[in-house]
């Protein structure tokens, strides 16, 4: 891997994420055009845009989901470009999918409970020597904490499959919350969510970022949750950043209005 430059390391240090200049292709289709941005430690940022703007294909670049792409990445002081997505999520930056995926043969509770890293059970030295009963006992009972908080108790023992895609959702973004991240990396966390529960979780992701400090950058197109939620909202389209600022303001800007609000 090439090492960056001085001045990129530095202003990296200035910012938990820090995306420079990624950029990326299917084919002969540009759907991330040099995209350059930053996140500061314990923001809530949207990322929004008309559907095809390189939202998800973004994220796919920073998760290391694609790791072919152009530009750089850093994140928490060190430099992840290209990085595959284990790497990128032992360094503690989690993401999301638009369709959630689960462990459809396993049941929910157990979903939950495969997610914290390092277990001692993983290990023969660990398991032999009986560590991972104390280790297990803790994740049951954050596991169990996130189950209730969501009311999801009953589907404790069912398996993922026979959860709706809302449960799925809320399933997918417990296990995430249990690999302990820095930063969570969302795309459309509310997408087939009940209005009751969509309430809810967005009362927990606001909980999360401004009472726990977590860093969180959210796609989504339910432009009331982005207001309520984020404090600055990055706009894309045609794969490139066209605008940041307040939803309210980006509501007022010409460029916004025309790619994204339909004027």
């Amino acid at each position: 891997m090439d090492r960056a430059p001085e001045s990129a390391l530095e202003s990296a240090e200035t910012a938990l994420l820090r995306v420079d200049s990624v950029a990326h292709a299917y084919g002969g289709v540009q759907a991330v055009r040099g995209v350059s941005f930053d996140v500061r430690r314990g923001d809530f940022v949207g990322l929004i845009g008309p559907n095809g703007a390189g939202k998800s294909t973004l994220l796919d670049c920073i998760s290391g989901q694609i790791s072919n792409y152009r530009g750089r990445v850093f994140f928490d002081g060190a430099d992840l470009s290209h990085s595959p997505l284990y790497r990128v999520a032992r360094r503690g930056l989690v993401r999301s999918y638009q369709i959630s995926r689960v462990f459809d043969r396993l049941t929910v509770l157990s979903n939950l409970m495969v997610a914290p890293p390092g277990q001692d059970g993983e290990r023969l030295v660990g398991a032999l020597a009986g560590r991972w009963r104390v280790q297990e006992t803790a994740n049951l009972e954050q596991s169990t904490k996130l189950l209730e908080e969501f009311q999801l108790e009953p589907m404790a023992q069912a398996y993922a499959s026979e959860a709706s895609g809302g449960q799925r959702r809320l399933v997918e973004l417990s296990r995430a919350l249990l690999v302990k991240p820095q930063m969570l990396l969302l795309d459309e966390p509310f997408a087939g969510v009940s209005p009751a529960n969509r309430q809810r979780l967005g009362d927990w992701l606001l909980a999360l970022n401004r009472e726990s400090g977590l860093t969180i950058l959210m796609v989504e197109h339910r432009l009331e949750q982005v207001e309520r939620l984020c404090s600055t909202a990055i706009v894309m389209a045609n794969g490139e950043q066209i605008a940041r600022d307040s939803l309210s303001a980006l509501r007022e800007d010409p460029k916004v209005v025309a790619a994204y609000f339909g004027g």
